[in-house]
């Protein structure tokens, strides 16, 4: 089975964790490790134990808000002492809900279009409504 851990600064692991539960209810799988502004705790001592409590048999899955934060960097750590751990940067809504929807552990490559979708679904709204408009009118022409 897949276990999750969000991990981000502030609530916005927790905030995404709500709004995954909005959607497909049962997000049991699916944890929350934050860092709070005048947090002195390690939050890397925090997700290990998270960690052991699951079944030795579980993938986990650790999604970071930003690569290179402070966030990241303990998720890394945390990546030194249980390898089997798979950490991933800059998450977003596509990638969480993605990876949660699979019970079964991922292939790297099912993994690797995950990510990908994911980025792909960030785009400047704005600009391709001005860009579908500026094609329509040159084919008007």
């Amino acid at each position: 089975m897949n276990q999750i851990i969000l991990a981000s600064h502030g609530g916005l692991a927790a905030g995404a964790r709500d709004t995954l539960e909005m959607i497909i209810g049962d997000v049991s799988r699916v944890h929350v490790i934050s860092l709070k502004r005048d947090d002195k705790d390690q939050i890397d001592e925090r997700t290990i134990a998270l960690i052991d409590s699951f079944d030795a048999s579980d993938k986990v899955y650790i999604l970071t808000d930003m690569m290179g934060s402070s966030v990241n960097n303990s998720m890394v750590s945390v990546l030194s002492k249980r390898a089997s751990v798979s950490v991933i940067a800059g998450m977003n809504f596509p990638l969480i809900l993605e990876i949660a929807l699979s019970s079964d552990p991922l292939p790297q490559s099912r993994l690797d279009e995950i990510i990908a979708q994911s980025r792909a679904g960030i785009q400047d709204v704005a600009a391709l409504l001005a860009q579908k408009v500026q094609e329509d009118e040159e084919d008007d022409l």
